[in-house]
């Protein structure tokens, strides 16, 4: 067997006699000429070193080369197109090569096989990131949004310094702060606005013979103009709206007691609430408890105005509320309560009995209506009470007891009597007996008895100018004896 000779410009195999290489067409060198056969030798040929080579050349007769070189395609590269036809005569060389080169054959096709060439066009491939770190960068971004979110809205963010930075003063937000406000201003409200309710029991002498009359004036203000006037000192903007006179009437109490009511029912202010008739006496003193000083005018969704009664119906409705077929609770405007304006009452009582001086009496809570100078009444002989707040919140008068100044005519009688009683104390020895000032002392101490104060004396002693009384007490002192003390 004849060793294989291979072209020494690409590697290809060559055939016997050949000139020209079948792979690139190169040719062939004289050395590389093939040799004659040498004579057959009748020992063995002694096995040949193993050597690197390329497997057994193609049994297939070489394809003639091509005189004209390869020209570059329209698409392609031109050394592609060359180096073609020599890994294709590789390919036929190692596929008919021996067995016992399947290794290097094997290699030697490996090298054979044409490698894409490296573009800039093809991308190179990016490595996939590890999956910690694509947690750690969704978690910081959840805690970026969270801080942004958290910013960006005020309760949040004083929530978060309060309860996690542990800022004490944010704890309270503005919004906080705003409700506390409207809370405390509604409170307030409430607390001016809460109904306030006097009493008094009235007495007057002389008993049988006065009439007297009640009247009842209630004043009307704007909500607003009331929160105004009592929490900043703003202008009174009280008007008068209505006046009622009282009703008498005789009521018999829980404790079995009958006193004399008044009731104010009476829209005639020249009607009297009592006057004496023969037979019928006026039982006092007289009972006038829960008298509205101060109350709420409201109305309903509507508009309407509501009344006592109407209020407590409207508040046992909201107990037990409508439901409408479906279950849910029915909103209606007439279980709406708005404070629409505030009243607040005075009380004026005029006594009146012949032989006396008429009084009048004015019963108020502080401040006075605007339209009532209290000054002014007094110098015009009004009596003026205002109610004062016990520690339970009621409103009481402490003194409504009144005394009908006399006529100086009036108090002839009584005036005459006591001047007799201190005629004949002057006469007895135990009062000549003491020094000036107890003298007068013991006259002040007759008449107080007598029931003359400062100012009923002052009034009887207008008598001591008028001619007719002097004639009479003339008349009444002459001849009189005082009469004997019993030892």
């Amino acid at each position: 067997m004849s060793t294989p000779k291979f072209c020494s410009a690409c590697g290809a195999s060559l055939a016997e006699g050949a000139r020209f290489c079948a792979g690139c067409g190169a040719k062939v060198a004289d050395d590389a000429a093939p040799k004659a056969a040498e004579p057959a030798s009748s020992e063995p040929a002694s096995p040949e070193p193993a050597r690197d080579r390329p497997s057994a050349p193609s049994l297939d007769p070489a394809p003639a080369p091509s005189a004209a070189p390869a020209k570059k395609s329209s698409g392609g590269s031109s050394v592609t197109a060359a180096k073609a036809p020599a890994a294709k005569s590789k390919l036929a060389a190692l596929a008919a090569s021996d067995d016992d080169d399947d290794d290097d054959a094997a290699a030697q096709l490996d090298d054979a096989l044409p490698r894409p060439e490296a573009s800039s066009e093809v991308a190179s491939e990016k490595k996939p990131l590890p999956i910690g770190m694509i947690a750690m960068g969704s978690f910081v971004g959840v805690v970026a949004m969270g801080a942004i979110f958290i910013a960006s809205d005020d309760e949040l963010n004083a929530r978060f310094r309060c309860n996690i930075l542990g800022k004490r003063d944010a704890c309270i937000t503005e919004e906080d702060r705003m409700f506390e406000i409207e809370q405390q201003t509604k409170k307030e409200e409430i607390e001016l606005m809460t109904h306030h309710y006097g009493g008094f029991d009235l007495s007057f002498t002389p008993e049988n013979e006065v009439s007297f009359t009640i009247r009842q004036h209630r004043y009307e203000e704007d909500r607003a103009d009331f929160v105004k006037r009592i929490r900043e000192g703003g202008p009174d903007k009280r008007t008068r709206k209505t006046t009622k006179t009282g009703v008498y009437a005789e009521k018999k109490q829980p404790d079995g007691i009958i006193k004399g009511t008044v009731s104010f029912t009476g829209d005639n202010p020249a009607q009297v609430t009592y006057q004496p008739q023969p037979g019928k006496t006026i039982v006092l003193p007289l009972a006038l408890p829960e008298l509205p000083l101060l109350e709420r005018e409201q109305t309903d969704g509507n508009g309407k105005r509501l009344t006592l009664e109407d209020i407590a119906a409207i508040e046992k409705a909201k107990e037990n509320p409508e439901k409408g077929p479906d279950g849910r609770l029915v909103k209606s405007p007439k279980l709406e309560i708005n404070t629409l304006a505030l009243s607040t009452w005075a009380y004026e009582i005029e006594l009146t009995a012949t032989g006396y001086k008429p009084r009048k009496v004015l019963f108020y809570e502080s401040p006075a209506p605007p339209d009532v100078d209290v000054k002014k009444l007094e110098a015009e002989g009004f009596a003026t009470r205002a109610f004062k707040r016990k520690p339970d919140g009621r409103f009481i008068i402490d003194n409504a007891a009144f005394d009908l100044l006399p006529e100086p005519r009036t108090l002839w009688t009584r005036y005459i009597q006591s001047q007799k009683e201190i005629h004949c104390m002057k006469q007895s020895a135990e009062y000549k007996g003491k020094t000036p000032e107890a003298q007068k002392a013991a006259e002040d101490l007759m008449w107080e008895q007598k029931a003359f104060t400062k100012e009923i004396m002052e009034i009887a002693q207008q008598n001591d100018a008028d001619p007719e009384w002097i004639k009479y007490r003339e008349e009444q002192f002459k001849g009189y004896v005082c009469p004997k003390i019993m030892p």
